[in-house]
């Protein structure tokens, strides 16, 4: 017997069985009687059983198919408990696009306790500074540095941001001397990068310029930047947001009151956003809101 007729057939079985009634077991299954009695008879020859006493008016169960009733309602409650298992237990993708220097400060710092948070979605980290499309289907929130002004989807404002000159704590500002300090630079590509922030516009605003032979080294990634930094071989220009942690712990300090204005960061989600996009969205707020207290 092929399993997807042994199922219809049995099915159809139990139907008419706790029903007693062709034409009730049928509209139940939008199945004309015709069709419902054919699957009764051919599950009948199969086994070679009869499974009912056929009156003028009336049916009744045999001894058969009585027995056959109770193990195929346990059968399919078995079947309709694995399946709701199923269903509690499988595991949501979920995906986070944002910046490379985000992923590396906010998200991938906290994402243990993300995954603790929600343990049914598999999180996944996408970090590009490549524009998203957020009705593509491929993404579930997506957080970007930019001028605002995005279209078709929803859009909250997380942080203004600007960028400062920042050391390593060990550095001595009484000490430092603009004309000798080794320069960490990174270049966005003037696609990405906002205002064009950069030493040398920096410097110029100063009334500063950059020596001859000053140590300077260049990154492509601002997260590099950053731990050149952390590891004590300059000063950098570097987004406040993106550095909030590593100020609030002490792990850099800023070297200089001036800094320059820079984009922002926002979050976007789909329009057709559901509950568990709402609460990983309050739940990166919440944790970013921290670091600013």
């Amino acid at each position: 017997m092929a399993l997807h007729n042994a199922l219809e057939q049995l099915l159809a079985f139990q139907y008419v069985a706790e029903e007693l009634s062709f034409k009730k077991a049928a509209d139940q299954l939008f199945l004309t009687p015709t069709a419902l009695s054919h699957r009764i008879k051919k599950l009948e020859q199969q086994l070679n059983l009869q499974l009912f006493e056929r009156r003028i008016r009336s049916i009744t169960l045999t001894p058969e198919g009585e027995y056959l009733l109770k193990h195929v309602r346990t059968g399919f409650e078995q079947i309709q408990s694995a399946l709701h298992q199923l269903e509690q237990h499988k595991q949501r993708l979920f995906t986070i696009t944002t910046i490379p220097s985000f992923a590396s400060e906010w998200i991938i710092p906290y994402l243990p306790e993300l995954q603790n948070r929600f343990p049914n979605i598999m999180f996944r980290v996408h970090a590009s500074y490549d524009l998203v499309n957020m009705n593509s289907g491929l993404y579930d929130l997506a957080i970007r540095y930019g001028s605002g002004g995005y279209q078709h989807v929803t859009t909250e404002l997380l942080a203004t941001d600007e960028y400062v000159a920042v050391g390593h704590p060990s550095l001595n500002t009484q000490e430092m001397h603009w004309k000798t300090v080794p320069l960490i630079h990174f270049t966005w590509g003037d696609e990405y990068c906002p205002n064009l922030v950069n030493w040398q516009k920096w410097f110029e605003k100063r009334g500063l310029q950059i020596h001859a032979g000053q140590p300077q080294v260049f990154y492509t990634q601002e997260s590099h930047a950053i731990q050149a930094v952390l590891s004590g071989q300059g000063v950098a220009l570097l987004s406040r947001t993106a550095i909030a942690n590593d100020l609030k712990q002490g792990r850099m300090k800023i070297v200089s009151a001036y800094s320059e204005p820079a984009w922002n960061y926002y979050l976007l989600t789909p329009p057709d956003a559901d509950s568990v996009v709402y609460e990983v969205k309050n739940w990166c707020k919440e944790k970013f809101s921290q670091s600013f207290i």
